[in-house]
């Protein structure tokens, strides 16, 4: 019987765009040097669509393929790690309605609350461990031998179709750096992370991951914590993904 996975948690999260990604960047004292600094490509098959459009059939269909790994250099700990994405989640099959979890591969489903609706999004991803040099050779290419199997059985599951993932591109680079805080109204830790692509695109979100029934309590207090450190909401919700994707895409396609 196919159905979707059951989520535990959520993660809470408001994005900050361009200019007020700087204002967010400053007010929270936000310092480069302290992140964990990342280098992020995602895979697709980009086309020209109507006018200057561009289409993107696997995120049009609710598939993120996202390779991380550390930004190479001093202090890198030369880590890499491989996404599978379902966003919205389709119904999947009963091995894939709970968590699971091996040595270097963890799945889990939970519910994407973006700012300022927090409308919930039912999410489900697996998440595997790279080699740092598999992810570098992965970057200048496609992504065959790169998927492990349960990724694949995960993607067959969801219905994708597994001929789709011939072709893909690589769409990147993206340049991110993560930090932790702890604010004292909020449970956990509250992680900021910052995307730039070149000299064109700038977000910045900060999240907190709780339980499923403590996730609209946490809405709030996150919306607030922001207020009370002289920050202006975002009027639109979390777009940075697709965005990032469109701009990437555009630049590979002239």
């Amino acid at each position: 019987m196919r159905q979707s996975p059951a989520a535990t948690a959520a993660e809470v999260k408001i994005s900050f765009a361009g200019g007020e990604a700087g204002a967010v960047f400053g007010a929270l004292a936000l310092d480069r040097e302290q992140g964990r600094a990342r280098v992020i490509h995602f895979w697709d098959k980009p086309k020209t669509a109507a006018g200057a459009g561009v289409s993107l059939p696997l995120l049009e269909q609710g598939l993120i393929l996202r390779l991380r790994r550390d930004e190479d250099g001093p202090g890198s700990k030369r880590k890499a790690d491989l996404t599978v994405k379902l966003r919205p989640c389709p119904p999947l099959p009963a091995s894939w309605q709970k968590e699971r979890e091996e040595e270097d591969w963890e799945f889990r489903a939970e519910e994407d609350r973006a700012g300022p609706s927090f409308t919930p999004v039912l999410s489900a991803s697996l998440e595997a461990e790279r080699g740092f040099a598999t992810a570098l050779e992965a970057e200048r290419g496609g992504l065959d031998g790169v998927l492990i199997e349960p990724q694949l059985e995960l993607l067959d599951g969801a219905r994708a179709a597994v001929d789709d993932l011939d072709g893909l591109l690589a769409l990147g680079p993206v340049r991110a750096v993560k930090w932790k805080q702890d604010w004292a109204a909020l449970p956990g830790s509250v992680a900021i992370e910052e995307w730039t692509v070149g000299d064109e695109l700038r977000f910045l979100e900060v999240s907190v991951r709780v339980d499923l029934e403590d996730a609209a309590g946490v809405q709030s207090l996150l919306a607030q914590a922001l207020r009370d450190r002289g920050l202006t909401l975002p009027q639109t919700g979390e777009t940075k993904t697709r965005t990032v994707l469109v701009a990437l895409a555009r630049d590979l396609l002239r």
